[in-house]
């Protein structure tokens, strides 16, 4: 019996051997658990809910010592929420308007001090030249009871005397409008005020500091440093400093006497909180204009005039109005000038059967061809349109079209507003005349995602200056341009000039024409040591902007990215890192439409600059130069395509594909009309990206248009040179004022 025993234990011990290592740990790790819990029991209370619960508990706790070393046994109180049923029930109440929830403020709010004699004259005049400009326009008077015009919010103190005015307007401010405003321009009614100005003044500045700014004025018998704002020409005071005034109001009014409510206003600034008058705060200056007596303003041209935030004194309503007759007249030709350098696109006139923009110039052509093809069907799109949406209640029929608008936008397409005279007829039979407009988008296709290859900024550019003898007068400048722009900041970039001779320049015993270029590059390498500028010399008779490329492709590696550049380029860091993410190997070729200004003989001159917060500035043309007086106006020019971005593998290939598909006397003739881009477009299959360049800005030149090029660039070259004149409103002004001279 034994036996079998024995041996039936010995193969079940056998069995369980491998198990037995895991067995033993499962029963360690269990026992010690155990252990461990039973000594966490008896430690009592915890301190954490001690620290918390009990009012006298600890407010701090030192982890090493009264925390658990193990994260993993925190374990979170909840507390519930709970309502006392004693308690009356409050709704939570949501803002209407998320920013009065996230605590915005309005920027500006305007304070205007007025009396009884002026508030229907003067008061008025104020409403209404410059009401519309701001959110909120208030008007503060002294006397009780006072007749409110229409359409003007007054606000009467009953006491009329100066410290009481202004002491009650800020009061009255600071109550019921110092959480809604950031900025507040306390003014009197005899002030113009040119508000766009005055708008573009409070955003410019930092709300976070206390500001009174306005024009200074010294206090008589007082040192240099007091000084207070004239009220006559207005003041900025910031939300902070209306806050920390506030308090002193009282023991100001009580303290400071004076006869004038500006320089109560100034005094009690500088006792209370020693914060005077400053007519200047970063880089913003107030500036303000003091108008004669019988002054016209329509004869005045000075500078501090047509820059002035504010004019004064005004005497009565109608010198306002002519006063913000003169300053919209300013403000409409600056608009002008926007719209003309901007290049907005415009809207072109149409009819069913003649349109108003013709290629010609001419004022009237008919419409036809594919013109009227697309006229037709935009009419019948929106007619279709129509019927779809209101049948089957409303079934419209067109009668004519009234008036048409159509604009080009390279953005999206072509663009339509349509005046329809429909006839509508209902269910019932009913027949009415509807005139409605309709817009229309016609896209240029459809919204496609292109994969495209990773570029980066770190690229080394070299740039190539194909030089001619007739443009080395202008390559000094361009090496200035280039130093400030490339070797200041430091740009990883290269330079290599292309010095062209002609047959007979350069030679034995000739005179180098190129010598002040030389010049300028060595100087150039003297100021910033470790530059080095390469410079080539070639001879040819006529020099074709393909073969001097070969020259400089085969002295660099394949992986080059060049950058191929004229005399009156001038490249910037912005330029440069366009040129780098706009050229991919092996995908695509970049050639920038540089900007142009317009003649200076044609385009007027716009005045420089006036000192900082002289009103905002129109935007300026790509590269205007603010300090001198520039044209006021360019155009992109669509016909230059000398500028280039590619890689020198990607020209190479095109080049060698150039060379197999025409040899011999074909090929030397056709480089003589194709330039870089032709090569690209013609001879590989990259993409060929062609766009607009803000940052390529080219002064006005008369480009040499070579007669041994081909016809195609010849005519490209001097359509350039005619475009590059001036705008439409310059030339037609230039050919009237010949004529006016020519008639007398």
């Amino acid at each position: 019996m034994a036996g079998p025993t024995a041996m039936r234990l010995s193969s079940v011990l056998a069995l369980l051997r491998p198990a037995l290592p895991l067995i033993l740990g499962l029963s360690l790790g269990c026992s010690l658990s155990l252990l461990r819990v039973s000594w966490i029991q008896g430690e009592g209370e915890d301190p954490c809910v001690v620290a918390v619960g009990e009012p006298g508990g600890p407010q701090s706790l030192d982890s090493g010592t009264q925390l658990d070393q193990s994260d993993e046994d925190f374990k979170p109180r909840i507390v519930p929420y709970y309502r006392d049923p004693n308690k009356p029930y409050k709704k939570v109440l949501r803002t209407r308007y998320i920013q009065t929830e996230l605590g915005s403020r309005e920027r500006l709010l305007v304070a205007v001090l007025t009396s009884r004699a002026t508030l229907s004259t003067l008061a008025v005049a104020v409403n209404r030249t410059v009401a519309h400009h701001f959110p909120r326009l208030l008007y503060f008077t002294g006397q009780r009871g006072a007749r409110t015009p229409a359409g003007m919010q007054v606000v009467s103190h009953g006491d009329e005397r100066p410290a009481w005015l202004m002491s009650e307007t800020l009061r009255h401010l600071h109550t019921h409008f110092g959480a809604d405003y950031d900025w507040f321009f306390v003014m009197q009614d005899d002030t113009y005020v040119q508000a766009p100005r005055l708008a573009a003044l409070a955003g410019h500045l930092s709300i976070n500091q206390d500001l009174y700014l306005g024009r200074t004025e010294e206090f008589i018998g007082a040192g240099e440093q007091a000084r207070y704002c004239h009220g006559g020409f207005g003041y900025l005071l910031s939300r902070s400093l209306l806050l920390r005034l506030w308090p002193h109001l009282d023991g100001c009014r009580g303290d400071i006497l004076s006869a004038r409510p500006d320089e109560w206003l100034g005094r009690c600034l500088i006792d209370s909180l020693g914060i005077g008058c400053v007519s200047q705060h970063q880089g913003q200056q107030y500036r303000s204009f003091e108008l004669a007596k019988n002054r016209d303003p329509e004869e005045e041209e000075s500078s501090a005039f047509l820059s002035a935030f504010a004019v004064h004194p005004v005497s009565e309503g109608t010198l306002m109005y002519r006063l913000h007759k003169r300053f919209s007249a300013l403000e409409l030709e600056r608009a002008y000038r926007e719209i003309e350098q901007l290049q907005v696109l415009g809207w072109d006139y149409f009819t069913e059967q003649h349109t108003f923009s013709c290629a010609d110039g001419a004022p009237k052509c008919p419409l036809q061809g594919a013109s009227r093809a697309d006229v037709s069907d935009a009419v019948e799109t929106a007619l279709e349109q129509l019927n779809r949406r209101y049948q089957p209640r409303l079934r419209f029929q067109k009668q004519r079209l009234l008036n048409g608008y159509r604009r080009f936008d390279p953005a999206r397409g072509m663009e339509y507003t349509l005046d329809l005279l429909l006839e509508a007829v209902t269910q019932r039979g009913h027949r009415r005349a509807l005139a409605r407009r309709v817009s229309l988008l016609r896209p240029l296709s459809r919204v496609e995602i292109l994969p495209m290859p990773y570029v980066t900024e770190a690229t080394r550019v070299q740039l190539v200056l194909p030089l001619l003898v007739a443009e080395a007068a202008a390559a000094p400048a361009f090496l200035e341009a280039f130093a400030a722009g490339v070797l200041e900041p430091r740009e990883h970039a290269l330079l290599t000039l292309l010095l062209v001779y002609g047959p007979r320049e350069g030679g034995r015993g000739a005179p180098d024409p190129f010598l002040g270029v030389k010049a300028a590059v060595a100087e150039l390498e003297r100021r910033y040591p470790g530059t080095r500028l390469a410079w080539l010399a070639v001879r040819a008779e006529a020099p074709s902007q393909v073969r001097l490329l070969d020259v400089v492709s085969k002295k660099h590696p394949v992986d080059t990215l060049f950058f191929l550049t004229t005399v009156w380029t001038r490249p910037g860091p912005e330029v440069l890192n366009r040129c780098r993410m706009n050229a991919i190997s092996g995908w695509q070729a970049f050639f920038p439409v540089h900007f142009q200004e317009f003649s200076p003989a044609l385009a007027p001159q716009r005045s420089p600059q006036g000192p900082p917060g002289a009103g905002p500035d129109p935007p300026s043309l790509p590269g205007a130069d603010p300090a001198r007086g520039a044209p006021a106006g360019g155009r992109f020019d669509r016909q230059a395509s000398a500028e280039g971005c590619f890689y020198n593998a990607d020209y190479l290939a095109a080049r060698a594909r150039l060379a197999g598909e025409l040899a011999g006397q074909e090929e030397e003739e056709a480089l003589e009309g194709l330039e870089v881009v032709d090569v690209f477009l013609r001879f590989s299959g990259l993409h060929l990206f062609r766009a607009v360049e803000p940052g390529l800005v080219q002064k006005f030149s008369v480009r040499d248009c070579s007669p041994r090029l081909s016809e195609e660039l010849y005519h490209r070259c001097r359509l350039s040179n005619l475009e590059g004149l001036g705008g439409r409103a310059q030339l037609a002004m230039a050919l009237f004022e010949q004529e006016q001279a020519n008639s007398t």
